[in-house]
């Protein structure tokens, strides 16, 4: 239904328009969000509807009464919070569509190999369960003592005979990230099985410092929600150290979850209120409030050895 309040033009006040829909379910928001974030005439029809409107919120309603279960609430994290230490960079990695099983097992071993360089501290190869938001076929973390040792690790034999050529023939894209922390804390910090899940995210041009902040401290708060986020890290993206062609970089924020197991990513944490009907505000072009660009990276991958807790270190005081 639809309606406008109050029922009358004021000489000095605005109307409210208000439009008033119902959902099967949360599933049901999440295939309506993706296909909005596909069509572009989503975005045309607010941006037109902006130049007559002051101003436009989306507001999301919890149809039982008060006599059904309480409203979901935050736990303090205070005490999981921590600082990571060393210097780590992560990558999507894109396969060529002609790249076979021989080739995929070259890249593989010498992507592997450099846990074995001098200064590289930890290194994860994890294969991408599913590609189609933006994610590539690998995810590939490496943290390094420091961003020194990153630029000496690039300079060794292995990565420029034997690594970057295989980078240059079987990639079609490849563009690693270092990580500037903005928070980070560890629920587990000893969890070595499970699943890492990354997330990328690029800002719309004109975002304000206070948006920012706003955006980065509702997205440290989500683990106080969903104590499946066992272990997590935010982050400004920032060039990776000694990496020809990187000056630049197209993401804003790294947003990174270790969860038990694979449920915990795509039931309890997708369907939790603080995440859809919430956070995905700043996301959503039918919002009133989106920042970030709805040209994102979702990628998640098993883990057999954790990254973030290890990266830990001890909890801030």
């Amino acid at each position: 239904d639809s309606g406008v309040s109050p029922p009358l033009t004021l000489a000095d006040e605005p109307c409210v328009f208000w439009m008033r829909w119902q959902l099967d379910d949360v599933g049901a928001f999440w295939t309506a969000r993706g296909m909005a974030a596909q069509d572009p005439s989503v975005v045309a029809f607010w941006s037109e509807v902006d130049r007559f409107c002051a101003e436009r919120c989306r507001e999301f309603l919890r149809p039982d009464g008060f006599d059904r279960a309480p409203l979901p609430e935050p736990t303090s994290v205070a005490s999981f919070m921590s600082q990571p230490r060393g210097w780590r960079e992560t990558a999507q990695l894109h396969l060529r569509p002609t790249v076979g099983r021989a080739d995929r097992e070259a890249l593989e071993a010498a992507l592997m190999a450099t846990s074995r360089l001098p200064g590289v501290r930890h290194m994860h190869l994890g294969t991408n369960i599913d590609v189609q938001f933006g994610a590539g076929h690998y995810t590939w973390d490496v943290r390094y003592d420091n961003a020194a040792a990153a630029e000496a690790a690039k300079a060794s034999e292995h990565w420029t005979q034997t690594l970057t050529p295989l980078l240059n023939r079987l990639l079609a894209g490849f563009e690693p990230i270092a990580l500037e922390t903005v928070g980070a804390g560890s629920r587990q910090p000893g969890l070595t099985a499970g699943i890492k899940r990354t997330a990328l995210f690029r800002l719309l041009p004109g975002v304000g410092d206070e948006q920012r902040r706003a955006f980065e401290r509702n997205q440290l708060a989500m683990p106080e929600y969903i104590p499946e986020i066992l272990n997590w890290r935010l982050s400004r993206a920032l060039p990776a150290a000694g990496q020809p062609g990187s000056a630049s970089i197209d993401w804003s924020y790294v947003w990174e979850q270790e969860y038990a197991d694979l449920t915990d990513l795509t039931g309890t944490y997708m369907v939790h209120p603080y995440h859809w009907a919430y956070l995905d505000g700043f996301f959503d072009p039918e919002s009133g409030r989106q920042i970030v660009d709805t040209r994102l990276c979702h990628a998640y991958c098993a883990m057999n050895s954790g990254i973030l807790g290890a990266e830990n270190g001890s909890p801030t005081q």
